[in-house]
């Protein structure tokens, strides 16, 4: 109806995402067709029942912040886990330059390098940063109070089989592929990145419709990848036979900085070519009620 529109457009103008603003004016759609149809089996006249459903539905401006403030909330922590990156890998090449490490001087331009780029595209690309980074820190136990302990417990669960089968699967190329082919380090590496990304998604694939809030909700996606990190860590560093060999020298604090940037890289790219399947949302229907 013609009188919802600039209610809907109001309601939906914070966020940024044109397919979760067309799903939303969608849901506030039905809940004022639904409430609208109510009143008018009640014996209200249908023009005077297009005015008391958005009434009732509440103040646009009050439903668009509650709307908003998931996505928000999302942009603020990847900013943060973004920087985090960028100041980890500054610190180890700092590190690096005292104590002449190899290893520190790899794992901290790599995670320079990433941490700038992801940093700048995080700064650019989204708009009202420091809003953004007011919400997130306000609501950093949000995905720790909304979800039973069952749906908490099968997170961590799949979480720590993702870092298990890292552990197992990661260093197996460098055992299998002789040293005659052609350029077995090259071999070796690509087959080591294909047994990760098989480690890292398949937990999470055979297990997607029990953790949906893993992939709904970015706190959680950080909680499962320094969950991974740390079995991952442990596994490697109990015995070093489950460690590639070009990593056989890294100390425990590199295995973490770098295996939380590939667990997490990696869980977001899943959810990511998971949201276009499934479409995933970033709001329950019950945020959809009336604003008060």
């Amino acid at each position: 109806m013609e009188q919802w529109e600039e209610y809907l457009r109001v309601a939906t103008r914070d966020i940024a995402n044109k397919y979760h603003r067309r799903r939303a004016q969608a849901k506030i759609r039905h809940q004022l067709l639904s409430i609208w149809s109510e009143l008018t089996q009640n014996g209200e006249s249908a023009d005077t029942a297009i005015l008391l459903a958005a009434e009732a539905l509440g103040d646009p401006e009050v439903l668009a912040a509650k709307l908003a403030a998931p996505l928000r909330q999302q942009r603020g922590w990847l900013w943060l886990v973004s920087f985090s990156q960028l100041l980890a890998g500054l610190g180890l090449l700092v590190v690096s330059f005292r104590t002449a490490s190899l290893a520190d001087m790899a794992v901290g331009r790599v995670l320079t390098l990433w941490g700038f780029a992801m940093t700048g595209f995080n700064s650019y690309h989204y708009r009202e940063l420091w809003a953004n980074l007011t919400i997130a820190l306000r609501n950093w136990r949000l995905s720790l109070t909304w979800v039973s302990w069952g749906q908490r417990a099968r997170t961590v669960a799949v979480a720590a089989m993702s870092g298990l089968l890292s552990a197992l699967l990661c260093a197996l190329p460098w055992q299998i592929i002789p040293n005659t082919i052609f350029h077995p380090v090259a071999v070796s590496d690509l087959l080591g990145l294909t047994s990760f990304v098989f480690a890292a998604w398949s937990p999470y694939h055979l297990f997607r419709r029990h953790i949906r809030m893993a992939f709904r909700d970015i706190t959680w996606q950080i909680w499962a990848s320094l969950v991974s990190t740390l079995v991952y860590t442990f596994m490697v560093v109990w015995n070093g036979q489950f460690a590639p060999p070009p990593f056989f020298n890294w100390q425990p604090e590199l295995f973490i900085l770098g295996s939380f940037g590939s667990f997490f890289s990696a869980l977001r790219l899943y959810s990511f070519l998971l949201s276009l399947k499934q479409r995933i949302e970033p709001w329950n229907d019950d945020e959809f009620r009336p604003a008060v």
